[in-house]
């Protein structure tokens, strides 16, 4: 095992963690390294080296495709867990909201066993109506359906576009944090683990932190002022990029973390720092599955209704699976505020709204969305099927084998970083795209929507721009690239050949390779 991570340090330059990985239980872990194939291909970027590990090559600036497999759940370490059921209860007549809010509550109440679970609400088949917002706002609970004969009803609009499901605390700042500690390392590539501080005496193993990179004027002009053209440009201050980790190894001066930071940290245009977290609101261990959540609707344009089926707001370590959602106006599920959260197996379609800017974005990563993982998705009729929103907030999320009737997947404005869109199937026959690009004055000043991210083996046009400072990648075995990009800049990396692409999916590929069960 130290022999397999000290590998992996040396050809992606990261800094292993010290301590042994663990087993990889995912169902795809046996197909890696694949045998080879007549015709197989690999990206100049990420391919199989001859000890049948994962080798990443950089460009002169530094760039690369970094390591997405910390996503989700646990890092996708651990499977989703099966949380026994603890009450069942059945729909009432009128309002269900606080019938269930009562059961989850209860459980709630109850104490968490050795894993942080407290219990599952398992809900009777039958159609229960919610006029409010169900909350799951203890850590260690579970809001269980009894699948597709189990549906929640969301009726009316007060308030107004209000959020039929919340996962999480819902606090508007679930992180605090004390002083901050400059980061010395002269230049942090992007996909690195580690970096060095003045003084790693204020940090210790397992610590929560907070690593910040500023927006100066000098990194704003060195990205351009954002790609607008005629907008207004980003302007200091408002453009801070950061990132969620916690602490798993200090030597000396330099810290090791749980994940890798999905931007270069250049103390040439910014000095960026490193915070603990002295408080943090989330709720973790927690769960909604196998149920249906439709929207009360007039249809057409109607815009008086829930807004979300399903919001991840202010969660760690939680998940969202089995579940399909219809009739909302703008997302089936949501993630914002939260970190290391798995929507599995999930159905959103039929968004009901006008069809335009901020609405019908059925699979969305919004406001300090980290280390997401939505994998086994359909969406239907969507604008933005499967979109990171939380612009220059939201890092490492990966959208993972899923199918779409109508709508792009997308970084949408002001640089997302660390994004995977991999094995994503147009299934209908709209001309829909994958765009890692410059959106310029689209919406207000969205400018570059993201950097360091990858499309990966999708089937119809892509669009992948190279932004200042950075780099996005296009690598697929079908598909095309589209002729001109809607607003200057480079193009990015595309590669598009015929054959096998090898690794088939990216995100699987790094799992195993981090995790080492296959060369072991």
């Amino acid at each position: 095992m130290a022999k397999v991570l000290a590998t992996l340090a040396l050809l992606g330059g990261l800094t292993p963690v010290a301590q042994a990985a663990p087993a990889c239980w995912q169902e795809f872990c046996g197909k890696y390294p694949p045998a080879p194939q007549p015709g197989q291909w690999s990206s100049a970027h990420v391919s199989y080296g001859t000890n049948g590990k994962l080798k990443y090559a950089s460009d002169k600036d530094g760039n690369r495709v970094p390591d997405f497999s910390y996503v989700g759940y646990h890092y996708g370490e651990k499977p989703l867990p099966v949380v026994p059921d603890v009450v069942t209860i059945s729909p009432v007549a009128g309002d269900n909201t606080a019938h269930l809010q009562q059961a989850i509550d209860q459980v709630g109440a109850r104490t968490p066993d050795a894993n942080g679970h407290r219990g599952a609400v398992r809900l009777a088949a039958g159609r229960y109506e919610i006029r409010g917002t169900v909350r799951i706002r203890h850590s260690g609970v579970v809001l269980r359906g009894s699948g597709d004969t189990t549906t929640l009803f969301g009726r009316g609009d007060t308030p107004h576009q209000r959020t039929v499901v919340v996962l999480g605390s819902d606090a508007k700042t679930p992180w605090t944090t004390g002083a901050s500690v400059e980061v010395t390392t002269p230049f942090v590539q992007v996909g690195s683990l580690s970096l060095e501080v003045a003084n790693a005496a204020e940090f210790k193993v397992g610590q929560e932190v907070v690593v910040r990179h500023p927006s100066s004027q000098k990194w704003i002009d060195a990205v351009g002022g954002g790609g607008v053209v005629q907008d207004a440009k980003w302007t200091p201050g408002s453009m801070d990029l950061h990132w969620v980790r916690r602490i798993r190894a200090i030597d000396g001066r330099r810290l090791t973390f749980d994940a890798p930071i999905y931007n270069h940290l250049d103390r040439s245009l910014t000095v960026s720092a490193v915070a603990p977290v002295t408080a943090r609101n989330l709720v973790s261990e927690s769960g909604v599955e196998s149920l249906r959540v439709d929207v009360e609707t007039k249809g057409g344009e109607d815009e008086n209704h829930a807004w979300n089926a399903i919001g991840v707001f202010g969660a760690d370590n939680s998940w969202v699976r089995g579940v399909k959602t219809r009739y909302f106006g703008y997302a089936g599920v949501v993630t914002e505020r939260s970190v290391r959260i798995t929507v599995k197996d999930a159905r959103a379609t039929d968004p009901v709204a006008i069809r335009t800017g901020g609405r019908m974005y059925n699979f969305a990563a919004n406001t300090d969305s980290h280390l997401i993982l939505f994998t086994g998705l359909h969406a239907a009729k969507a604008r933005h099927a499967f979109v990171s929103n939380g612009a220059n907030t939201t890092a490492g999320v990966v959208w993972h084998r899923a199918t779409v009737d109508g709508g792009d997947a997308e970084a949408h404005r002001r640089w997302s970083q660390g994004l995977l869109f991999d094995n994503i199937r147009e299934v209908g026959s709209g001309g829909n795209q994958a765009k890692l690009i410059n959106r310029g004055d689209y919406g207000t000043s969205h400018g570059w929507g993201a950097a360091h991210s990858v499309v990966w083996d999708y089937n119809k046009e892509m669009v992948v721009q190279k932004p200042p400072t950075a780099q996005n990648y296009a690598v697929s075995n079908e598909g095309t690239r589209r002729s001109q990009p809607y607003f200057p800049g480079p193009w990015g990396s595309i590669e598009i050949k015929t054959g096998p692409l090898v690794p088939e999916s990216l995100y699987e590929a790094q799992v195993v390779d981090r995790l080492a069960v296959a060369h072991d």
